[in-house]
């Protein structure tokens, strides 16, 4: 397991163990998987999550350096076979990581939610990301 993928093992857990909290639990991605909504999430990525989980979602951004417990690795997030994921990611983006202690901040307030939607399009379809 790689450091930054103890970062993403408390949401995980909860998610496992009692499911993902309503509302979110029954949440689908409305954007259409197409080259412009991954292209949009990669420019929300950039912006808002790279200084953390880093250029390639390895969780090893500068700005996330001796966080505890580490930022989530991404990549493998995205390789898990979860049938939750959409749910999962948004609740995660959404709410942050406060109720699990971590310095996840919470975006439901400062991105909309066509912005959350195409970061997990991104992430789902990106990582990792190779070319940066």
């Amino acid at each position: 397991m790689s450091h930054g993928m103890w970062g993403s093992m408390p949401r995980h857990h909860t998610a496992m163990m009692s499911s993902i909290p309503a509302p979110y639990n029954a949440l689908r991605n409305p954007l259409s998987r197409t080259r412009a909504t991954v292209e949009r999430g990669e420019v929300v990525y950039d912006s808002n999550c790279a200084s953390c989980h880093g250029p390639n979602g390895a969780g090893d951004g500068e700005a996330g350096k001796g966080l505890n417990p580490p930022r989530g690795n991404l990549v493998w997030l995205s390789q898990m076979p979860m049938v939750e994921w959409d749910p999962f990611m948004y609740w995660t983006v959404a709410e942050g990581g406060a109720q699990f202690g971590t310095a996840m901040p919470a975006f439901k307030d400062t991105l909309s939610k066509d912005d959350i939607w195409a970061v997990v399009a991104y992430i789902q379809a990106q990582m990792p990301r190779r070319d940066k």
